[in-house]
């Protein structure tokens, strides 16, 4: 099932350089203006150059924009730029319909039950995931 929805989303969000990671920023920019890449590199759980790349790219691409810190040069903001910002819209388009790919032949009921799982699942990966990269640290 993820694989049908990450295969689609790779193929839709193609169109505007894009891959089916990445997305994800421009959603988590926006609800996070002036967010740092180590705010990404945690709610992500990706490592810093897998984020440093993506960031980049996104800037490259114009979607995305970097401030430094005024008072710590070390740290730059991150915010959307009016092309980010104008990308939110297709972007949600596009999430819609992999989840509607993925859950449209469920009912309301089915949904209620399978929904919370996989959330729960996530969490659990995740929380593993993040264990583990302490304890090798």
């Amino acid at each position: 099932m993820s694989r049908i929805v990450q295969n689609d989303l790779k193929r839709n969000v193609k169109q505007f350089g894009l891959n089916e990671n990445n997305y994800f920023f421009i959603f988590f920019i926006h609800d996070h203006p002036g967010a740092s890449q180590d705010d990404l590199t945690k709610i992500m759980f990706l490592d810093h150059s897998t984020i440093t790349r993506a960031v980049a790219k996104l800037i490259k691409l114009g979607y995305l924009k970097r401030q430094p810190d005024a008072t710590d040069k070390r740290i730059s903001h991150l915010y959307l730029t009016a092309a980010g910002e104008d990308l939110r819209q297709p972007l949600f388009e596009l999430t819609k319909h992999a989840e509607k790919l993925a859950f449209g032949n469920l009912t309301t009921e089915e949904r209620n039950i399978i929904q919370p799982l996989l959330l729960k699942s996530a969490i659990s990966h995740e929380q593993e995931k993040a264990k583990n990269a302490t304890k090798y640290r």
